[in-house]
């Protein structure tokens, strides 16, 4: 029997096995797909990302993937943009990378498998195996068709927001939120752009990031209520809505397309239940969110760590693995209530109110308060922190006295 059977080989699945492996546990990661593949993804690793991967000693094994390092962001809402680099976190890094999923992944998964994981790869994951009400591994199918069993101490889903193995273990949903928007993206070739720059119009959100081979990241979101129309011709949607940002629509006049949109209508936010007897979830499996605050991955290998430890505590001799694993689930949920809910506030495409345009002006000449709100999306910057009403009435108060 395994110590740790993990279902799904990309960001979250192989992070784990890594950090598991790295603990001596005998861990062994499933994924009906091969490497390399793509998925679809906005792919972009925000600072307190890059410091997990930095923390596992993968910083270099990253940056030899040649998406260029980036230090500085703009976010532009028409009127003003904001422009800087984040607030560097506890280890004074501020850099993200936005690697295509086709290579960053079997990076990771490789790593995993160098520090002692098994990885098997085109192998589908089937149906749990129960005991006396305790998941005690996994069923899985060969390209064959041929089934084998793999047992284990604990099963982790890490299959995704539509998680197979969270619908066979009847893992509850809760705090669903509403999908509010669509979102498709491309990529570019000859876009002028030294680094990522997010537009927030009224009911409508673009991204543009650099990303590996020379190519640019661009993707816009709608209300989800234009999917029918978006989707009926997304080339004439996504010019359309390039075109009302001028800035964007000048450097992708002279660019070429590489490749074909990406995207669709988005699945509703939520969380569901972290753990039951032998199992838990990790990555969108168990929090699932509007790609609008590009947190996906980032919050994979943070929510990962704490996992692990959770893990490595349960299998420890005289410990119990179902309350580590519960407490792993209160970890989880306390750290990202806060990002969650500004999320779901930006997925709504409004435009700021009144308020927040004043606070986004009196940011325009404070750099020291600039970068600290470009720290609440790299992750540096707690959400709470910043938008703790003393601050802002700080950030104001230093405008009118200016």
């Amino acid at each position: 029997m395994r110590d740790v059977v993990i279902i799904g080989a990309r960001c979250a699945g192989s992070a784990l096995g890594l950090m598991l492996a790295r603990d001596h546990l005998d861990v062994t990661i499933v994924d009906r797909s091969t490497f390399p593949s793509d998925t679809l993804s906005g792919h972009y690793i925000q600072p307190a990302g890059v410091s997990c991967l930095n923390r596992l000693g993968l910083g270099p094994a990253l940056a030899d993937l040649g998406a260029p390092a980036q230090t500085e962001v703009s976010v532009d809402f028409g009127p003003v943009v904001l422009t800087g680099q984040p607030e560097a976190g506890p280890d004074g890094n501020i850099t993200a990378y936005a690697p295509r999923r086709y290579i960053f992944d079997p990076m990771l998964a490789e790593h995993a498998v160098s520090a002692g994981a098994e990885l098997r790869q085109g192998v589908s994951f089937s149906e749990p195996l129960i005991e006396d009400g305790r998941v005690v591994g996994i069923r899985t199918q060969l390209a064959s068709g041929k089934t084998e069993d793999i047992r284990a101490r604990v099963v982790i889903g890490a299959d995704g927001a539509r998680s197979r193995l969270a619908k066979t273990v009847g893992a509850e949903r809760y705090d669903v939120r509403a999908a509010e928007t669509c979102f498709y993206y491309g990529y570019w070739s000859g876009v002028d752009l030294t680094h990522p720059r997010l537009f927030i119009r009224d009911g409508l959100f673009a991204v543009a990031a650099p990303t590996n081979d020379g190519l640019t990241f661009v993707g816009v979101a709608w209300p989800k209520a234009l999917y029918s129309d978006v989707r009926k011709d997304v080339d004439r949607s996504y010019h359309r809505a390039v075109a009302t940002i001028p800035w964007l629509a000048d450097r992708l006049a002279p660019a070429k397309q590489v490749g074909r949109y990406a995207g669709g209508a988005l699945l509703d936010g939520f969380y569901r239940t972290a753990s039951g007897a032998g199992w838990a979830l990790l990555g969108d499996a168990g929090y699932h969110k509007d790609p609008i605050t590009a947190q996906g991955m980032t919050d994979a290998f943070l929510h990962g760590e704490i996992l692990a430890r959770a893990i490595a505590r349960g299998l420890s001799w005289g410990s119990n693995l179902d309350a580590e694993l519960r407490q792993f689930g209160r970890e989880r949920d306390a750290m990202s209530r806060a990002m969650y809910g500004l999320t779901c506030d930006l997925s709504r495409l409004a435009p700021p109110p009144p308020d927040a345009m004043a606070l986004i002006g009196a940011l325009k000449d404070n750099p020291t308060q600039t970068r600290r709100y470009l720290g609440v999306i790299a992750g540096t910057v707690g959400v709470e922190e910043f938008f703790d009403p003393e601050n802002l009435a700080n950030i104001l108060d230093q405008t009118v006295a200016a």
